[in-house]
């Protein structure tokens, strides 16, 4: 024994005891930074090496105590604990270098694949030197066993390589959105050894081994961008203008919402049959959370402008459907949530006094900050409400068929809190001032019908108002006071 005494070691023993103990429990007490851990684990690895040299002199040449089985069994768990600190250096830093903090979960495979290798490492290290065990003997059996076991595991070495393979190329991470093919799609909850997770549409969870993974067709729809592209496929009757049928395929886009405005949603004809023409329509959303909303914004947006264009969907094999005829003007007071509330013969006498407007993109409906004296109710086309903003126009709302406008303005007599632009080629009656204050001397009952329009269609005013967003809130008394001094002055 070193210095000639037997009990020298005792002291280095038991403080090294001590150390291990706290190495052991201190990381079990709270979850400590991955650099934290790998201080900490350095520090304890030289404070251990410093009393495993009192101890034992090397710990790659170890003297164990030969007067007691029980200091020199002692003297051998700590050797065994100096090796076990040493793996536990080398896999800190090796963690560092391959995995950084908070980086996606997935590429701790690949961490804990060197984790592995450096345990095994180690384990042979502490039996050859600890416990003076040959390893020869052990190697060239554990290489038979390692032969059974892999042919007996197969499968899922297959999954735990193709695991690896994809924490090496990281195809996606965490929280991407991922089609499989075979027609799995959602968002990447986690990556295993094993398996991928995929959260669905359905909030449903599939496991996905990684050999299939590895072997399937995958679309990443979060990288480069999550903006998501997609077509909507429609069939109109082969009658319809080919040039009529795109202006109105892309009024019915352009007055979508959801979807983004740039890139601008792109309409082309891809087939010609004798019982139809075939369009497509493709737009891009923000994310695919959208994608869902944006496809029935734009399928509704079709319904309205086709039906009010007169152009009906193709019918499989049948040359002719049934023929829609657009909405006349009486037809779209009688549907318009505006003129709906007021009765059948007044709504009758009004249709002289509007007029047939015809606009090209960029017209002007109404402007911003000048005083409203027309209304417009929309025949065809699409309008983009638009209030100043610093940063340039800001879209509000965007107008289409059988939806009308400007009678906010007109009833209270205020400047128009937004501006209202043809977006694509528009037609749309209007009604001003002067056509309103003859439809009242022609007919004095028009003024009760139309005290009846504000007192009832509150909602519709109320919606418009919505579109300007800035404009204030109005009371339907204040409307009904207003309305009601206009008539005045317009029957005066």
């Amino acid at each position: 024994m070193q210095n000639g005494s037997p009990y020298y070691p005792v002291l280095p023993l038991l403080l090294a005891s001590i150390l291990l103990l706290a190495a052991l429990i201190v990381p079990k007490l709270r979850r400590w930074p991955l650099w934290v851990g790998a201080v900490t684990a350095i520090a304890a690895f030289g404070a251990l090496t410093f009393l495993v040299q009192k101890a034992i002199v090397s710990p790659l040449m170890p003297h164990f105590s030969a007067a007691s089985s029980g200091q020199r069994f002692w003297e051998q768990l700590i050797e065994a604990s100096w090796w076990w600190a040493a793996a536990r250096v080398v896999i800190y830093l090796s963690r560092l270098v391959v995995v950084l903090e908070n980086r996606p979960r997935e590429t701790r495979i690949v961490s804990d694949l060197v984790a592995g290798a450096i345990s095994v490492a180690t384990l042979l290290a502490i039996i050859n030197f600890a416990f003076e065990v040959p390893i020869r003997g052990l190697l060239a059996t554990s290489g038979v066993i390692a032969i059974v076991l892999g042919l007996a595991l197969q499968s899922t070495l297959s999954d735990v390589f193709s695991g690896i393979a994809v924490g090496l190329e990281r195809p996606y991470s965490a929280g991407d959105l991922l089609w499989v093919e075979g027609g799995i799609e959602g968002n990447v909850v986690q990556i295993n050894w094993r398996s991928t997770q995929i959260m669905t549409g359905d909030n449903n969870i599939a496991i996905v081994p990684n050999s299939i993974i590895a072997k399937a067709r995958l679309i990443n729809r979060s990288t480069p961008t999550p903006i998501r592209s997609s077509t909507v496929t429609v069939v109109l009757e082969a009658a319809a203008s080919m040039e009529r049928s795109l202006r109105i395929l892309t009024a019915a886009a352009r007055s979508c919402r959801v979807m983004l405005a740039h890139p601008l949603p792109a309409i082309a004809c891809t087939e010609i049959r004798g019982d139809g023409t075939v369009w497509e329509i493709g737009f891009s959303v923000a994310s695919s959370s959208t994608l869902a909303a944006a496809r029935t914004e734009l399928l509704t947006q079709l319904h309205r402008h086709l039906r009010h264009a007169g152009i009906a969907l193709a019918v499989t094999g049948l040359a002719t459907p049934a023929v829609v005829k657009p909405p006349t003007l009486s037809q779209l007071l009688a549907q318009s949530d505006l003129f709906g509330v007021v009765a059948e013969t007044e709504r009758e006498q009004l249709i002289p006094y509007f007029e047939l407007k015809f606009m090209a993109p960029g017209d002007i409906l109404i402007q911003q900050g000048d005083i409203g004296d027309a209304m417009f109710l929309i025949m065809s086309g699409t309008a983009e409400v638009t209030v100043a903003a610093p940063a340039g126009p800001r879209v509000v709302h965007r107008m289409s068929p059988g939806e009308s406008l400007g009678a906010i303005g007109l009833i209270n007599g205020s400047p128009s809190p937004a501006t209202a632009t043809a977006v694509t080629e528009m037609q749309a009656y209007r009604i001003g001032r002067a056509e309103l204050s003859a439809a009242i001397k022609q007919n004095p009952k028009m003024a009760g019908a139309l005290e009846e329009l504000a007192r009832r269609g509150q909602a519709a005013l109320r919606r418009e108002a919505e579109a300007f967003e800035q404009s204030e809130p109005v009371q339907p008394e204040m409307f009904l006071g207003r309305l009601r001094n206009l008539l005045h002055a317009l029957g005066s």
